[in-house]
């Protein structure tokens, strides 16, 4: 629950950045390079072993580009979205994660996941709908951001079951940063950051938005199932949304908290156990309908 409400900072970084005179690019650039000397840093010095399969190293690689593309598509999508309407499209990665589990896993498709998924995109039209700060444009990339997510989620929590989460994290931010400077350099958007304000705000995301939440994520996926920790990180978007209101004036209507309390419970009837009482109250309410239960 730490790391999630940690995450929840990222989009009040990223709607501060240009403010201190930043482009999302550069921000990220300078953000992930830090994180990842850190990271490499920590690794060193508490004596885990790097990758040493070919394979598993490439896999690494592979889900850090993923990440970084996420990362990327959902700091450009705040340039039309509030912080709060970001997080919460962004927060539909949990229900994602439990279907793709359904189907790439072959795990049952039950009533309470397409449950789920109905008030998961009910709650994404009434958040888009009820934004006061909107643009498909944004809502696209956030979605986008948020596909990215659920591969990067379901990725790490197949990798925590062989590497500790230190050094999935250090061998990550290698595909992380190197996508991110990537995108900067075609883009022609990376620039040395020139004032005191945007050094602060680059230590800030890379210290409390990334390095910390990154390793109680990966740490947690490591203790407990994806989907159980997806009803944990529901302090994610609310942090985001609470902070976005205190620190950046941004509104909160009543549809975009209908919409919010759609997202949050779809998630929870995600989790797994509520999923079993709601299959169970089925299995008792069908019991009851039969001829040898009436009277």
């Amino acid at each position: 629950m730490a790391g999630a409400a940690l995450f929840g900072t990222l989009g009040i970084f990223g709607k501060l950045a240009p403010t201190a005179g930043l482009s999302a690019a550069t921000l990220l650039s300078t953000r992930f390079l830090a994180a990842t000397v850190i990271f490499w840093a920590l690794l060193a010095a508490s004596g885990h072993g790097r990758v040493r399969s070919r394979r598993l190293f490439a896999a690494e690689l592979g889900l850090g580009v993923v990440y970084g593309m996420m990362s990327v598509a959902y700091f450009e999508g705040l340039a039309w979205l509030s912080a709060g309407v970001a997080a919460l499209l962004l927060f539909t990665y949990p229900v994602q994660v439990t279907l793709g589990s359904a189907v790439l896993l072959d795990e049952p498709v039950t009533l309470p996941k397409l449950l789920a998924l109905v008030a998961a995109v009910s709650g994404v039209g009434l958040v888009v709908g009820g934004g006061t700060e909107f643009a498909l444009t944004g809502a696209a990339l956030v979605g986008l951001a948020s596909v990215c997510y659920t591969v990067y989620s379901m990725g790490t929590r197949v990798m925590m079951a062989d590497l500790h989460p230190l050094v999935h994290a250090a061998h990550t931010f290698l595909g992380v940063t190197a996508t991110v400077l990537g995108y900067g350099a075609v883009t022609d958007a990376l620039s040395v950051p020139a004032t005191t304000a945007g050094w602060w705000l680059i230590a800030g995301i890379t210290v409390v938005g990334t390095v910390v939440p990154i390793l109680l994520f990966s740490a947690g996926l490591a203790r407990i199932e994806a989907s159980r920790a997806s009803i944990v990180s529901t302090s994610e978007p609310l942090t985001t949304v609470g902070l976005g209101i205190v620190l950046l004036g941004e509104a909160f209507t009543v549809v975009i908290g209908l919409g919010a309390a759609l997202i949050l419970s779809g998630v929870v009837l995600t989790a797994p156990g509520v999923e079993r009482a709601v299959r169970g109250r089925l299995a008792d309410f069908g019991a009851d309908r039969t001829p040898g239960r009436e009277g």
